[in-house]
């Protein structure tokens, strides 16, 4: 969630879903707090601009509303649709370990990027304690990303 939007509770909204308008169908959101899981109850959103602003119940103001800027939400995984074969939910991806070719460990996906023309493995190799590397892979399919076996958390790709 982002930051306030007017002065009435409603709350800048960014959705990483391929379809954005897809999470408001994945109710309820779960929200870390004090290290417990809480239940967030949507009342209202709408599309704003390339995101959206919500409305959460019992936030009636800009000051509560402040308190839930920079907050993640979260889903139950069951409620996502069950992908085809060789397509993965980037959760799947990340801890995979990343190999080139040549079996060369590269480091472990921390992370994924989206951009306009395609997603970004971010990984960090841990191996080396005194340097820990970041590194940056195109997620291009076939050109670069060689092999996933999710199963056991490999990823195979032709890059140095």
């Amino acid at each position: 969630m982002g930051k306030v939007y007017g002065i009435l509770g409603w709350i800048n909204f960014y959705s990483f879903t391929e379809n954005k308008e897809k999470i408001f169908s994945y109710l309820p959101w779960f929200i870390l707090k004090n290290k417990a899981w809480e239940i967030i109850q949507l009342k209202n959103w709408k599309k704003h601009n390339n995101h959206f602003i919500i409305q959460i119940n019992n936030i009636i103001d800009r000051s509560i509303a402040n308190k839930w800027t920079n907050t993640e939400i979260f889903i139950n995984k069951n409620q996502l649709p069950k992908l085809k074969q060789d397509e993965y939910y980037w959760d799947d991806i990340i801890k995979c370990k990343v190999f080139n070719v040549t079996k060369k460990y590269l480091g472990t996906v921390i992370n994924l990027i989206n951009n306009k023309h395609n997603d970004i493995l971010l990984l960090q190799n841990e191996c080396e304690k005194k340097n820990i590397k970041k590194i940056m892979i195109p997620f291009v399919i076939g050109k670069i990303i060689q092999k996933i076996d999710i199963k056991n958390k490999i990823i195979i790709v032709k890059w140095n």
